[in-house]
């Protein structure tokens, strides 16, 4: 096992290369003999880089911080019989559709983080708008189907939902322009790209944040292959029978709550962040 390549595998180019610099920076100083390529974030690109991947000798695969990209790259690694491990990936079918095992928690821990962080915190949901991405549908439906039937006419504090990535996410906040309004945006926002995209905007952001972050996530994922290397075992079957592991899912991962004060003068942001109970 010792001589298997580790594929690492993400949106090294494209609108979300701020995901790919972390995955960069995540990975960086490992011991174990790594094989890169770019998916920028393209669910046809993916299938190109997965197929490179297994084509220069990759036995496990580490990346596809999107999900879309990790279902239809997925599909080859399964087939080939390579490990796929999830730092970012949130769909929750990927750990059954494509035999995923992944360190991040689910969009349905994300979902039920909300919902209950809401429940005592908001009492109306203004809005629930989508960039209408595959991500930002599901998390809309989900919140939708969770979050209505608990608002109120009149309550007195309230909170606007934008579902989707952090790029189209900060550029809608942006078209409309409503500083000390409260946007609840999903975890892809916690890219540190996210807020210099809103800085000077005045606007209060609520934000699920990871828990073990995306970076520390593929830091893991690099210690749990490392693990079964140096067992000499394969990754699957190493993974499987290991404990904190539930049918491919890391069974520790979680979301906490943050929001964020955005000021109308760029450079004096303040943060602060509650942990969602």
């Amino acid at each position: 096992m010792r001589g298997q390549r580790v594929g690492i595998v993400g949106p090294l180019t494209g609108p979300r290369a701020a995901y790919g610099e972390w995955l960069r920076k995540a990975v960086q100083g490992s011991s174990l003999p790594l094989i890169w390529a770019d998916d920028a974030a393209d669910p046809v690109v993916a299938v190109a880089a997965a197929r490179r991947l297994l084509a220069g000798g990759a036995g496990v695969v580490i990346g596809h911080f999107n999900s879309e990209c990790a279902r239809s790259a997925g599909a080859l690694y399964q087939a080939a019989g390579v490990p796929l491990l999830l730092p970012a990936a949130t769909a929750p079918d990927l750990c059954r559709t494509v035999g995923a095992f992944r360190l991040c928690a689910s969009e349905l821990q994300q979902v039920t983080t909300i919902v209950d962080y809401l429940a005592q915190v908001y009492t109306q949901v203004e809005e629930i708008w989508s960039d209408g991405s595959p991500y930002g549908e599901r998390l809309a439906l989900a919140l939708q189907q969770r979050l209505l039937p608990m608002t109120r006419q009149g309550a007195s504090q309230s909170v606007c939902a934008l579902m989707g990535s952090h790029v189209a996410v900060a550029a809608e906040i942006r078209r409309r322009a409503r500083p000390g309004t409260v946007y609840l945006v999903p975890d892809d926002c916690v890219v540190e790209e996210f807020g210099e995209l809103l800085a000077g905007t005045g606007v209060i952001t609520l934000c699920p944040h990871a828990a073990p972050d995306f970076g520390d996530c593929a830091r893991m994922a690099l210690r749990f292959v490392a693990a079964a290397f140096e067992e000499g075992c394969a990754v699957r079957e190493y993974l499987d029978a290991h404990a904190d592991f539930d049918q491919g899912q890391y069974r520790h991962a979680d979301y906490i709550m943050k929001w964020h004060e955005y000021s109308t003068f760029p450079g004096h942001d303040k943060g602060r962040h509650h942990h969602a109970t």
